[in-house]
C-alpha cells in the first residue's frame, strides 16, 4: 500500500483560508486612516498575504500530487497534545479580557509547553516569562496596539507597578 498523503488535508485547509484572507481585506478597507497611527490596516494585510500565499503553495503542491507524506496517524499521546493544546487556547481566549494579557499568555505559555511534554521547570518558566513579555513589548510599545490588562494588571500598577505595565 502506498503512503498516505496530505491532500486532502491541504485542499480543505487552502479553502478554509481562502475566504479568511479575503475577508481580512475586505474589513481592512473599512478602516480610517487616523493621521498619528499611520496605516493600521497593513499588518492584518500582511498577515492575510502571507497566508494566502502559503495557501496557494499548498493547494498547489496537493493538486499536483506533491502534497507531503503522511508519515502515521495521530494516535496515543500526540493525539492527546493536540487536544490538550486545543482546549488551552480556546480556554486562553475567553480569560484574556478579564484577566489581562500578561497574567494569561504567562499561564498559557507554561501550560502549552507542559502540554507539549517539556518538563523542565527553568525552561518551563524562562519560556513563560519570555514570550508574554517580548510579546508585550513589541505590541504596546513598538506598535503602539494596546493589549487588554483586567483586574490583575490594573490592580499591580494601582500599587506601584505602572513603570512595568503602561
Amino acid at each position: 500500500m502506498a503512503n498516505p498523503t496530505m491532500k486532502k488535508a491541504d485542499i480543505v485547509a487552502a479553502v478554509l483560508v481562502f475566504p479568511m484572507c479575503l475577508y481580512v481585506f475586505y474589513e481592512s478597507t473599512k478602516w480610517p486612516v487616523v493621521a498619528l497611527l499611520g496605516r493600521p490596516f497593513v499588518i492584518p494585510r500582511g498577515v492575510a498575504s502571507v497566508l494566502l500565499i502559503a495557501a496557494l503553495i499548498l493547494l498547489y503542491r496537493a493538486l499536483t500530487g506533491r502534497a507531503f507524506a503522511l508519515e502515521s496517524p495521530l494516535v496515543g499521546a500526540d493525539f492527546w497534545r493536540i487536544i490538550g493544546v486545543a482546549i488551552l487556547t480556546f480556554g486562553y481566549l475567553p480569560l484574556v479580557g478579564p484577566l489581562g494579557f500578561m497574567a494569561t499568555t504567562f499561564l498559557y505559555m507554561l501550560l502549552f509547553a507542559w502540554v507539549l511534554g517539556e518538563r523542565r521547570w527553568p525552561r518551563l518558566i524562562l519560556f513563560a516569562v519570555l514570550v508574554p513579555l517580548v510579546v508585550y513589548t513589541l505590541f504596546s510599545t513598538v506598535l503602539h496596539v494596546p493589549l487588554p490588562r483586567g483586574g490583575l494588571e490594573n490592580a499591580l500598577r494601582t500599587h506601584g507597578f505602572a513603570v512595568i505595565f503602561r
